[in-house]
C-alpha cells in the first residue's frame, strides 16, 4: 500500500488497499472515491483518465442530496435556498462532497476512513466513509451529520461507473420521466423491467419498490443495508453502466414536505446522522 498519510491530511495521492487477491485504489482528494476495485476477477470500475472530469468515473459518495436540484434551488418547507451550479443543465448535481478533497482519518494495510466538512445553502454537514477490503468483497459504511443548528433534508447514496455488462434491479416500479420524473411511480415493463438480469438498454431512470436489498451489477454483486428507496440506473455512456443506490427519489426535494418524505427525504436534526452500509461482493 502506499504510505497513509497521517490523521486529518488531505492528500491528492490515492491509498492502495489490499487483501489476498483484491485491490481498492479510494482519491482522498478528488470526493474521497473509490477509484477502482479489482476482487480478483479484473477491473469493475471506470478509472481515472486525463479526458474525464469529476463526475464520470470511479464510485464517488452523495451527499447530502442525491442527483439534481434543478436550478440548484432547494425548497422544502420553510426552506428557500440556492447551492452552487454544477452541471451544463443548470442543476445542482451530486450533492456538495463528491469533488473536494476529503481528509484521511486513519488508514492501514485493508481499510481507511475519510471525513469531510462542506457547506452550502442550509447546509452545514460532515460526511464519513470507512472502507473496509476483503479478499472476495468491499465494505462501505457512508454516512452524513447535520453539524448545523437547525434540521435539514437530506438524501444519500453512490455513484458507481461500473463496465457494461449484465444487470438485475429488483424494482416493481420506476418514476417516469428522465433524469426527474415527471409523474407518480409507474408498473416496470418492457425495457424498464431489469427485475431479470440482462444488459439494460440506454436510460437514464430511477426505480422504486425495491423488493430486495441486492443488485446484480457487472463483475460484482452489490448489497445495502440503510434506508434505501430509489436505485438509479445510467447507460447513457457507450462501455459503462451507472447503478446507483439511494435514499431518495430524483427530485423528491422539490416537492412538499409530506410527499417529499414518502419518495425518501429523511429531515436530520441537529446532530443527527444517517448512513448506509454497502457490500461490494464478488461474482
Amino acid at each position: 500500500m502506499t504510505k497513509p498519510p497521517t490523521s486529518g491530511e488531505a492528500t491528492g495521492e490515492p491509498l492502495v488497499l489490499r487483501a489476498g487477491p483484491a485491490t481498492a485504489t479510494i482519491h482522498p482528494g478528488v470526493g474521497g472515491r473509490l477509484g477502482q476495485l479489482d476482487l480478483g476477477g479484473g477491473p469493475l470500475l471506470r478509472g481515472p483518465a486525463p479526458e474525464l472530469g469529476w463526475a464520470h468515473w470511479g464510485c464517488y459518495p452523495l451527499l447530502p442530496w442525491s442527483n439534481r436540484l434543478p436550478g440548484g434551488h432547494l425548497r422544502f418547507g420553510e426552506l428557500d435556498a440556492r447551492l452552487p451550479v454544477n452541471w451544463p443543465d443548470g442543476s445542482a448535481i451530486h450533492g456538495l462532497a463528491a469533488a473536494v478533497p476529503w481528509q484521511v482519518r486513519s488508514a492501514d494495510v485493508g481499510s481507511a476512513e475519510l471525513e469531510v466538512h462542506v457547506a452550502g445553502g442550509p447546509y452545514r454537514v460532515t460526511g464519513s466513509q470507512r472502507f473496509e477490503l476483503e479478499p472476495e468483497q468491499l465494505r462501505l459504511r457512508l454516512a452524513v451529520t447535520n453539524d448545523g443548528d437547525r434540521p435539514v433534508p437530506v438524501g444519500i447514496g453512490i455513484h458507481p461507473w461500473f463496465r457494461s455488462g449484465t444487470v438485475r434491479v429488483p424494482a416493481d416500479e420506476r418514476w417516469p420521466g428522465e433524469p426527474l420524473p415527471t409523474g407518480p411511480p409507474v408498473p416496470v415493463a418492457g425495457r424498464y423491467d431489469l427485475r431479470k438480469a440482462g444488459v439494460p438498454a440506454e436510460m437514464d431512470t430511477c426505480f422504486t419498490a425495491l423488493t430486495e436489498a441486492v443488485a446484480d451489477v457487472p463483475g460484482a454483486r452489490l448489497h445495502w443495508d440503510g434506508p434505501v428507496t430509489d436505485v438509479v440506473v445510467y447507460t447513457g455512456e457507450p462501455g459503462w453502466t451507472c447503478v446507483e443506490p439511494v435514499t431518495m427519489a430524483n427530485g423528491a426535494m422539490g416537492l412538499p414536505v409530506d410527499e417529499a418524505r414518502a419518495r425518501g427525504v429523511q429531515v436530520l436534526d441537529p446532530g443527527a446522522t444517517l448512513e448506509v452500509r454497502y457490500r461490494f461482493e464478488r461474482r
